[in-house]
Order: C-alpha cells, then sequence, then structure tokens
C-alpha cells in the first residue's frame, strides 16, 4: 500500500459514517471500523456479507431495490433501519457504481449515516402539528357555537336596544369571527403541502384585490410574472398581503375620519414587481418601522384594535410552504414592500 493509500485509509477510519464497498456480487469487500463498532462483528465475519443482512426486516426490500438501482443507474439513496450496539439506528444510505477506465463495472461503494435524531425531531414537529391543528379545530367549533346563540340573542335585542349599541356588539362578533377563521388557517398553511401548477401571480394578484374591501387605493396593473404555485394558497397570501396596506399602510393624517380610515377610503397606490429573485409587493404608504419588520410576521402582531394580527404570518406560512422566503422592508416611495424570494427551480 502506497503513502496516499494510507492516507486515505486513516481518514476513512475517522469518520462517524460507516463507509463500504460491495463487489459486483453485491458481496462486501471492503469498510472502515464504524461498520465493526455498530454491529460487533470481527473483519472476518463481515467480509462477503449481504447488504439486506444489516437491517430489519421490514426494510430489506427497500435495500435490495437501492441495490438494483445503483446497478442500473448508478447511483441510489434510500433509508432503512438496522439493530446496532447502540440501539436501533435510521440509516441514510448512499450507492455509486464503482467503474474500471475501461468502463467494467467493480461494483459500488457508499455512506450510511445516522439520522435517527433528524427522524425523531421530524416526527415530533409532525405530531406537535397535528396536535396544533386539532386544537385549532376544537376551539372554532366550541366558539362558534356560542357565536351564534350570541348572534341570534342580538337580533331579536335590536328591536330594543339602540343601533349604535348593536352595530358595536355586530363587530365585536364579527372580529371574533375572523380570529377564528385565522387562526385555523395559521395552523394549516404551514404544515400542509402544495398543489402546485403553472400560474401568472398577475392573474393571481388582480382576483385577489378584487376580493378585497379596498376602498379607493388602487392596484397599479401587474406585470405577467410566471411561477410554479398552488392557486389557491397565493391568493389567500395576496389578499393578506392587500388587506394589510389597505388597513395598515395610509399615512396617519388628523383630517381623516375613524370611519373613513376602517372603510379603507383613504387614497393608497399598491404595486406588484418582479424582481431578481421572484416578486415584490409595495405601496406608498406609512411603511413599516425598521425594528418591526420582522416582529410583523409573528403570530398574534398587530397594532390595530381591530386586527386578528395572523395576517402577514399566514403569508409568510404559505410562502414557506412553497419553499420561499418572505421578507419586509421599506418600498420605492417609502411605503411597506414584501419581497418574496423564489428557489431557481420554482420559477417557469
Amino acid at each position: 500500500m502506497d503513502d496516499q493509500c494510507r492516507v486515505l485509509a486513516a481518514a476513512l477510519e475517522t469518520l462517524d459514517d460507516v463507509f463500504y464497498v460491495y463487489d459486483t456480487d453485491g458481496r462486501l469487500a471492503y469498510w472502515n471500523a464504524r461498520l465493526n463498532e455498530l454491529f460487533g462483528l470481527t473483519d472476518s465475519e463481515l467480509s462477503g456479507m449481504d447488504p439486506t443482512e444489516f437491517f430489519v426486516a421490514d426494510d430489506r426490500a427497500a435495500v435490495e431495490a437501492a441495490i438494483a438501482e445503483v446497478f442500473e443507474s448508478g447511483q441510489t439513496t434510500v433509508e432503512a433501519r438496522a439493530e446496532t450496539t447502540e440501539g436501533v439506528v435510521t440509516f441514510e444510505l448512499s450507492g455509486r457504481l464503482l467503474t474500471a477506465d475501461d468502463g467494467t463495472v467493480q461494483g459500488f461503494s457508499g455512506v450510511g449515516r445516522d439520522i435517527t435524531d433528524r427522524r425523531e425531531r421530524e416526527w415530533h414537529l409532525q405530531r406537535q402539528n397535528e396536535r396544533l391543528t386539532e386544537f385549532a379545530d376544537l376551539l372554532a367549533h366550541d366558539l362558534r357555537t356560542p357565536l351564534a346563540v350570541t348572534s341570534g340573542h342580538l337580533e331579536l335585542a335590536a328591536e330594543e336596544l339602540s343601533p349604535e349599541r348593536i352595530d358595536a356588539a355586530r363587530d365585536g362578533l364579527q372580529r371574533l369571527e375572523s380570529i377564528i377563521n385565522d387562526l385555523r388557517t395559521a395552523t394549516r398553511e404551514g404544515a400542509l403541502a402544495t398543489d402546485e401548477q403553472a400560474v401568472d401571480i398577475a392573474d393571481v394578484a388582480t382576483t385577489a384585490w378584487n376580493h378585497v374591501e379596498t376602498g379607493s387605493a388602487v392596484l397599479e396593473p401587474p406585470p405577467p410574472i410566471p411561477v410554479e404555485a398552488d392557486p389557491k394558497r397565493l391568493l389567500r397570501l395576496f389578499e393578506n398581503i392587500f388587506i394589510n396596506a389597505v388597513t395598515h399602510g395610509p399615512v396617519r393624517d388628523d383630517r381623516v375620519s375613524d370611519e373613513e380610515r376602517k372603510a379603507g377610503t383613504t387614497d393608497i397606490t399598491v404595486r406588484l414587481v418582479p424582481t431578481a429573485d421572484g416578486f415584490a409587493v409595495e405601496d406608498d404608504g406609512r411603511g413599516i418601522d425598521p425594528d418591526d419588520r420582522e416582529w410583523v410576521f409573528e403570530p398574534g402582531a398587530s397594532r390595530a384594535a381591530d386586527g386578528t394580527g395572523f395576517g402577514l404570518y399566514i403569508v409568510r406560512a404559505i410562502a414557506e410552504a412553497h419553499g420561499w422566503t418572505v421578507r419586509a422592508t421599506a418600498g420605492e416611495h417609502g411605503g411597506a414592500r414584501f419581497e418574496f424570494d423564489i428557489d431557481a427551480d420554482t420559477a417557469c
């Protein structure tokens, strides 16, 4: 063995992962000491072993399929569990075909990486998401029943109470309904997979604008921006962005009445623009304080008396469900700007 081979062999022995080489018959030909440690076997016992012998019965078929794949396509990746000296370990197993200079197949090599902790974390996160969704559904159900009863009594009381008191009570009930809807959305949007297809963001944004009470606010005609996205989720994203702009965007003016501000009758212009990394939505309103630009995406974040605080949280959840990122910054005219970065393989 020359010096380079010795250095390579020594380097492989330092790995926390298992390294292995199998011959053309699928028999173990070379490995590092980590394999001996994990299975408590000597070199003579390991020599010539079949790959499936290491793994639990339920996962052996997947390992066999992976071996066939590496000889057919040149590479493979599979997950499988094994009983080891350290307990049950979930391995991520790779395989790459080994060939001589003349193209003759000599076997395959690969690495077995312990991903047990990662899978455990993913499982616990999934269970937490499921419990959160169950809680939100239960809460929504339990709240809507008394809301319906209260609404019925309110209509009967309208004959005796002043219109102002009735309107105030109705506003309170509508706010509770909004909170319920946003709570259920917030617990679902980030966890569920998206049904992506080719869509034009301009079309979805225009439809969303027509769904929102915008008063005298204006959406400049957006340019075509084709992406791969879930149209329904994208529609909700733009609805929430536009509601935020119309509700929180107008510049404060003491001459504007609370009724006008609530009705969204103050002027504001919203623009949808393509960027090098995706697209952005910006307005010419009062903008977002630099210290609040990350906080606004947190659940319950709202400075408006009638806000639910889930609007921009849902926007971020939908963006992340697509593999995108979103950040708040300043617009060209000093208003709020939300920049969406899309992965290179997401854009059309």
